[in-house]
């Protein structure tokens, strides 16, 4: 296999080089398509030829929240559903989780900028981040849900085969957060930035413990491969990851780009309120006391955790504000 995800592959319809992609409706149960993103630092392009792009953006976001909302009350969208196999929901889990966190991590990227190059930047602003990072915390939690030896037999058999060393430090999208958040540490205090760094930390303590769940001997197939962990990597290995997580580059425009996060996180909130976050046979990460607590508290809440994190990818498009602003999302977010 080589390429993560084979439960119904899907498809992205494209529009000539200079306008974006248009994102189709879901229409069969349980796809997953191509996530289809601008490259790390690039603009989100017009929405048609014209020039500054179109007064009215056509793609369609309201049936994508629609599945949201449906999906975080317990409605359980068929269009949602995860493979009722579970090395085959492991796969899909790897897949749709790594792509709602790629996606995310552009709206960190975003809004980790806008913080930096703020002059007065705004404690709403760093809680929305530190919710973005909550959001990461509780996509790799999912993501990483099986046992050590369903990963092995899946997962990681499958990225053994796309390449030897695969890594997910090959994630480009992920590049410019450890620097932006450098950034803000140097200009702005520890208390301003307090919510933000205690989020970030706890992101990082996550990670680690899943990976040694996963992988309890320790060996990565990078440091197998005897590559050094700190070595950045090269173009041809950060395409292979995309490749491998069917990420595809190209023009974006906003609209675009949101739906297609919400209805990764719509089918990440449909998988968990039919089967919880994590597999019947997976063992327990190991924590402190102090971040088993937190990572309790976000799984307890793993529906809100990834509405806030649905609400702050939205918050730039004024339709799907609106939306937001509906009874019954409000109320879940609440």
């Amino acid at each position: 296999m080589s390429g993560a995800g084979s439960h119904h592959l899907g498809t992205v319809s494209s529009y000539p080089d200079h306008r974006c992609r248009r994102v189709p409706a879901a229409s069969i149960p349980g796809q997953v398509d191509d996530l289809v993103l601008t490259m790390p630092g690039e603009p989100f392009s017009p929405c048609s030829g014209e020039p500054g792009g179109a007064a009215a953006c056509d793609q369609p976001i309201d049936a994508d929240l629609c599945l949201l909302h449906d999906a975080a009350r317990g409605a359980c969208p068929t269009l949602l559903s995860p493979p009722s196999d579970l090395n085959e929901r492991t796969r899909y889990r790897w897949l749709v989780g790594h792509h709602a966190v790629v996606a995310i991590w552009q709206s960190q990227t975003r809004l980790l900028r806008l913080l930096a190059n703020a002059t007065r930047p705004t404690p709403g602003a760093v809680r929305a981040v530190a919710r973005l990072y909550d959001t990461y915390s509780l996509l790799f939690l999912y993501a990483g849900s099986c046992s050590a030896r369903r990963y092995a037999d899946t997962v990681r058999a499958d990225m053994y085969a796309h390449h030897p060393a695969f890594s997910g430090q090959w994630g480009r999208d992920y590049e410019p957060i450890p620097q932006l958040l450098r950034r803000l540490r140097r200009t702005h205090s520890a208390s301003f930035l307090a919510p933000l760094v205690d989020a970030a930390k706890l992101n990082h303590r996550v990670h680690v413990a899943i990976a040694n769940k996963l992988v309890p001997a320790g060996g990565s197939l990078l440091r197998d491969a005897g590559r050094k962990p700190g070595d950045g990597p090269s173009d041809h290995e950060r395409d292979l990851f995309d490749s491998f997580f069917r990420i595809r580059r190209g023009p974006s425009c906003q609209r675009a780009y949101i739906a297609q996060t919400i209805r990764r996180i719509a089918h990440v909130a449909h998988d968990i309120c039919e089967h919880g976050v994590n597999d019947p046979d997976s063992s327990e990460v190991e924590l402190s006391t102090s971040d088993a607590r937190a990572v309790q508290h976000i799984e307890e809440n793993a529906t809100r955790v990834l509405l806030h994190g649905a609400e702050i990818v939205t918050s730039l498009d004024y339709h799907a504000v609106t939306i937001w602003r509906q009874p019954a999302l409000a109320r879940a977010t609440a």
